[in-house]
């Protein structure tokens, strides 16, 4: 037999810990981007900028992947 409250608290749990790797995520991310963007080039162009987005969704889409993997693999 199921014991709901067990299920409710294992649930609740497992969704603060996801929360709170979203928000340490949201918070890195802006401290970098805000870091990033201090810095002005003067020579940067819609080429190099198209290519720069492009580098940065190939490193982070399979390290995102991996770590959504990773969770639900843990829970």
């Amino acid at each position: 037999m199921i014991k709901w409250n067990e299920l409710i608290k294992k649930e609740f749990n497992s969704m603060t810990v996801l929360f709170i790797i979203a928000i340490i995520t949201c918070i890195a991310a802006l401290v970098i981007t805000l870091a990033l963007t201090k810095q002005e080039d003067e020579q940067y162009g819609s080429k190099r900028s198209i290519t720069n987005l492009s580098l940065v969704y190939l490193i982070i889409l399979p390290i995102i992947t991996v770590i959504i993997v990773l969770i639900w693999w843990i829970f």
